[in-house]
């Protein structure tokens, strides 16, 4: 089991310090480096030892999906440009959270909502596909989002998109703000990468949750094979990170 921890890229010697397996950047800030920012920060990342293996944070806020504007062009272009700099920053997952570009209006019906959503998701993974990228579709709580607030919701978006690279993920703080359950994942045909934080104040975990537990029995009983990221605050990376690594991955062996 790899374990990483979610952060920008100036905090990329405090996540290896800290002994985890590898970072997860966000895409956003990525694609909008320019591109001297670009080769600093890629040679920053290859001097660190520590692979970037998953990205999040895919749209910035400022493009929304359902928006009237919104072009399938222009979403294919900035997608181009953002996952030719995640393949070469060495990353196979990109997570579709982005819960503000994915925010219903008022005024759009949720089964349009949705159907944009799977037009969106697939044209997300075809242009992935083309850079050997797995997209995870992120299920985010209410607070954040009105479109996928469950793993079963995912799962159904997951359904419809109909791709192989196009797969679901798992964050437990989001399950369990929401007061689901963790076990559902193994119902719904499993996930392809996971968050993890506490419930309360979205911390990374120093102590056990029974939660966790579940989660990760669900993941084992799918035969998990991804990763497990850290999305959680956490101050002081070089003291607590060791322990939240040594916490998940004793968590893992005895699920």
């Amino acid at each position: 089991m790899k374990i990483g921890f979610c952060a920008k890229i100036d905090r990329i010697e405090d996540v290896a310090a800290a002994g985890y397996d590898y970072i997860e950047l966000p895409v956003s800030a990525a694609a909008a480096w320019t591109d001297e920012e670009y080769r600093r920060n890629l040679n920053a990342l290859k001097a660190s030892g520590i692979p970037a293996l998953a990205f999040n944070v895919l749209f910035p806020g400022e493009i929304k999906l359902f928006c009237p504007d919104a072009k399938n062009e222009e979403i294919a272009g900035y997608l181009h440009r953002a996952f030719a700099r995640v393949r070469e920053m060495g990353g196979k997952t990109v997570v579709f959270g982005s819960g503000g570009s994915r925010k219903r209006p008022e005024d759009v019906a949720y089964d349009a909502a949705f159907r944009r959503l799977v037009e969106v998701a697939r044209l997300i993974g075809e242009t992935a596909a083309q850079y050997g990228i797995t997209i995870v579709i992120e299920p985010l709580n209410r607070g954040e989002t009105n479109m996928v607030n469950s793993v079963a919701e995912g799962a159904c978006l997951r359904a419809m998109v109909n791709l192989p690279n196009v797969q679901l993920l798992a964050d437990y703080y989001h399950i369990a703000v929401e007061g689901h359950d963790p076990a559902d994942l193994a119902r719904l045909g499993g996930i392809a990468h996971c968050h993890i934080a506490t419930r309360l104040g979205r911390e990374a975990p120093l102590q056990a949750e029974e939660g966790f537990s579940k989660l990760f029995a669900a993941m084992k009983q799918t035969s998990y094979q991804g990763l497990v990221s850290v999305e959680g605050k956490c101050d002081n990376l070089p003291k607590d990170g060791p322990a939240t690594v040594a916490l998940l991955k004793k968590l893992w062996e005895e699920a």
